[in-house]
């Protein structure tokens, strides 16, 4: 018997030590998952946008649980659940084969509801710390940033496109237990330390974004619009200051929001520009020289037959070049259109960026629509320079009006300016500005802004954005959508629209608000609907960012105006 036991003893050494010695050590570990912390999202300022907060979650070691059904019913009521749904999820895991060794019962409990999880003491019962996605700011930023799911996964904006980098990598830990599963200490062999996630630092400003949300919210509100989309950029580096977008949804509670609430729709969705569009045409004619400041174009008194084409609610007949801009007359600038031509109309919008991705980091961007040349026909050479026969989005419009605010130099716009360790060092770094092309000479440029583009504002269809003390220059777009039943240009869907930018003499800042569908009775120009928003904008933006006024501001007294305007 002995020699027959020490045989035995000597086969299991010989022959089952490394399959029995696996088993013992899954008997007495418990195997961990650490769960890295996503990284921080912040604002320009290093202000906190998006963050993960500690939280403790139960599992359970089903092999270890001694009586899955009494512990069920002891575990359930503090966390909230039926004990029969307890007792299935422990049991499911045991049915597997291998059986499976961790199961989570609840996520993300009270601290109070683990502490009194823990005070059970029941074998196989357990608490992990893990992260839960907060945006402590609410709906601010909300399209850009986007939002997590319950396993902190990105499902939109920068937290899915910058995913890989701000989750991290997953740990790993066996834990030496005693019978009961209590954990007496980490084995140093079988640990794998979690790699938390990097920080994202972006462009967005969040005093600049409050603003910008404010006052699009107003503006839909008071319109009864669709929907409304800003963005505010910083035209020398590309620097998307803040992009809004209502309506809008809190990444807090995404489920409890419609779909379409999260859509980013100033990167997604294209619309015919309209008259926004005409400093683009203009500084094209201006370029190839087959237009000069200060020319007169006859404008038809308001129909143009051959084109077939009205001045809306305007009679005009002589105007200068100036003015055509100014006063944002079709007929002059689709005589314009008919001096350059299809295919240096086509160029001129390629110059500016349109039909083309500007390459923004945010997911969903839409190209907009810019027909192959061949498409074109003798009406595009008319509908073209007044914003018809082509879509583009907020981004590209903000982006190809950045351009003339830049000297001509359109910039790819940007939204993160650097991605940081777990240190607080560079990780990725961004260039500052990154120059597409040159769209129009930098004096054609100047002249443009200084010459007609003031002139909107001053004088034009853009009077309601005037600031006392800035030079602001922009351009006004009202556009007919296309009818989605009937195929056919509305005489009901329009999209109002206002650029414009400040200080005209050297440009530190501009700003798309676009008005998507207001009610036509209450106002759709984009003069009336948009330009009111911009100037909120810019009125809280400039003297934020320590832009100085650089005209005399009048003196108010009481009810009378001293300076240029005297009133009463």
């Amino acid at each position: 018997m002995l020699a027959a036991l020490g045989g035995y003893l000597l086969w299991i050494q010989a022959f089952s030590s490394e399959k029995l010695s696996g088993l013992a050590f899954k008997q007495q570990h418990m195997r961990v998952p650490l769960i890295p912390v996503r990284g921080v999202i912040y604002d320009a300022r290093m202000r906190v946008l998006a963050c993960s907060l500690d939280t403790q979650s139960v599992f359970a070691d089903p092999k270890v649980v001694r009586d899955p059904g009494e512990t069920a019913a002891q575990v359930a009521p503090l966390l909230g659940l039926p004990p029969d749904e307890v007792l299935e999820k422990i049991v499911a895991e045991l049915q597997k084969e291998p059986p499976g060794r961790f199961v989570w019962l609840a996520r993300r409990v009270p601290p109070e509801t683990a502490e009194a999880v823990r005070g059970l003491n029941l074998p196989g019962i357990a608490t992990v710390t893990e992260g839960t996605r907060q945006y402590p700011n609410g709906m601010l930023a909300a399209h850009v940033l986007g939002c997590c799911g319950s396993e902190e996964q990105g499902l939109d904006g920068l937290e899915m496109l910058f995913d890989d980098r701000l989750r991290g990598i997953k740990g790993e830990a066996y834990i030496l237990a005693d019978r009961r599963r209590r954990p007496l200490w980490t084995d140093p062999e079988h640990f794998t330390p979690a790699q938390d996630g990097q920080h994202l630092v972006l462009t967005i400003d969040a005093t600049i974004q409050a603003a910008a949300e404010e006052a699009i919210t107003e503006a839909r509100e008071k319109y009864h619009a669709v929907s409304a989309s800003a963005i505010v950029m910083d035209p020398k580096t590309g620097a998307i200051l803040a992009m809004a977008n209502v309506p809008t949804f809190d990444p807090n509670r995404y489920g409890e929001f419609p779909v379409e609430s999260r859509r980013n729709r100033a990167v997604t969705d294209p619309s015919p520009p309209g008259s926004s569009c005409k400093p683009f045409i203009a500084a094209a004619a201006l370029e190839e020289r087959v237009v000069h400041f200060g020319e007169v174009i006859y404008c038809e008194n308001g129909y143009w037959a051959a084109a077939r084409m009205h001045d809306a609610s305007h009679s005009y007949g002589n105007l200068t070049f100036e003015l055509i801009l100014m006063k944002s007359s079709n007929i002059g600038m689709a005589k314009i259109g008919t001096r350059l031509g299809n295919r240096r109309l086509h160029e001129a919008l390629e110059a500016f960026g349109f039909g083309r991705r500007t390459g923004v980091w945010l997911p969903g961007e839409s190209a907009g629509l810019v027909f192959p040349l061949g498409r074109w026909t003798s009406l595009s050479t008319t509908r073209i320079p007044i914003g018809q026969e082509f879509a583009a989005t907020p981004i590209q419009m903000i982006a190809a009006f950045a351009a003339i605010a830049n000297r001509g130099k359109l910039l790819r716009p940007r939204i993160v300016r650097g991605v940081l360790n777990g240190r607080g060092q560079p990780a990725l770094d961004p260039v500052e500005s990154e120059v597409v092309a040159q769209a129009i000479d930098a004096r054609t440029a100047q002249q443009l802004i200084d010459r007609a583009l003031v002139g909107v504002i001053e004088e034009g269809t853009g009077t309601s954005c005037q600031i006392p003390g800035y030079r602001i220059f922009g351009k006004t777009g009202t556009a007919q959508k296309i009818d989605p039943e009937t195929r056919a240009v509305s005489t009901t869907r329009y999209m109002g629209a206002f650029l414009a930018g400040a200080p005209a003499a050297d440009p530190k800042v501009v700003v798309v608000v676009m008005v998507d569908e207001p009610q036509k009775s209450l106002g759709y120009y984009g003069g009336t609907v948009a330009a009111p928003a911009v100037k909120k904008i810019l009125e809280q933006a400039l003297p934020y960012l320590g832009i100085a006024p650089t005209e005399p501001v009048p003196e108010r007294r009481g009810t009378r105006l001293v300076g240029n305007t005297v009133t009463n």
